[in-house]
């Protein structure tokens, strides 16, 4: 009756045990190999592990997954001491596909500096959860967000909905560009100059964590924030370069 059929429900990640956030503490050159770094890292209870590491991107100061002895990985993968190439590896610092997360880079799957060592992974990631794919008639784009079908789940049960609180922000810029707009196809156009955004700040683990598990993958700040915007309230966006931009916006059909 909403247009709304529920295809799957399915796990964010397959299952897994013994892996925490973890803080690479000091980094060496593996004597026996070129290739290998002998790491130090701590995970927040008893001595430091000393761990073999070939990730490209190791260094100290980072944190990462650290998947210690005992730990059962994704396809029953279990962690054991050992030695590589002659030296003692007590665990594994992990990439973002050993925890059953899609790679950005090869390497490891680097945590934000507030991470807390010592904290188990999973919920570190809030990957106990599921993903809920559901299929959507054309007729129904209004539901193209998840504040759109939390509006649509609510009224179905007569159950008040929490709509996002949303500030305003008064404009400071006084720069402005002039706009012609084809209302046939575009009823309405909206735009607002920002400035001074750093657009090599890292987009947060959340909010690639919320993209991917919308099957956003994840491109640059500004990206990823227009997305963030479109996944949660359906309102597309999009950023331009304001440098770039000479004379009128046209808002038309392509010619």
């Amino acid at each position: 009756m909403l247009g709304l059929e529920v295809d799957e429900l399915a796990p964010v990640a397959k299952p897994f045990t013994g892996v925490v956030v973890g803080e690479v503490l000091t980094v060496e050159q593996h004597p026996d190999a070129d290739r290998l770094r002998v790491t130090t890292v701590n995970i927040g209870s008893g001595e430091p592990l000393q761990i073999v590491c070939g990730a490209p991107n190791v260094r100290a100061g980072m944190k990462a997954p650290v998947a210690t002895i005992g730990a059962i990985l994704p396809g029953d993968f279990k962690i054991k001491k050992g030695k590589l190439r002659g030296v003692e590896s007590q665990g594994m610092l992990c990439g973002a596909s050993e925890i059953d997360l899609e790679d950005k880079i090869d390497g490891l799957l680097e945590l934000p500096n507030d991470a807390p060592v010592g904290v188990n992974i999973r919920e570190y990631l809030k990957l106990d959860d599921n993903v809920i794919d559901i299929s959507i008639t054309p007729n129904r784009g209004d539901c193209f967000s998840i504040r759109g079908i939390a509006r649509e789940v609510a009224v179905i049960n007569q159950l008040q909905m929490n709509e996002p609180e949303i500030k305003s922000v008064d404009a400071t810029i006084t720069d402005e560009k002039k706009v012609v707009i084809n209302t046939d196809g575009a009823p309405r156009y909206l735009g607002r100059v920002i400035k001074n955004v750093n657009v090599k700040a890292s987009t947060p683990e959340w909010m690639e964590q919320a993209l991917a598990r919308s099957g956003i993958r994840t491109h640059s700040i500004l990206v990823d924030v227009t997305n963030y915007v479109l996944m949660e309230l359906g309102q597309p966006m999009h950023a331009f370069d304001l440098a770039k931009i000479e004379g009128t916006v046209h808002v038309r059909q392509a010619q």
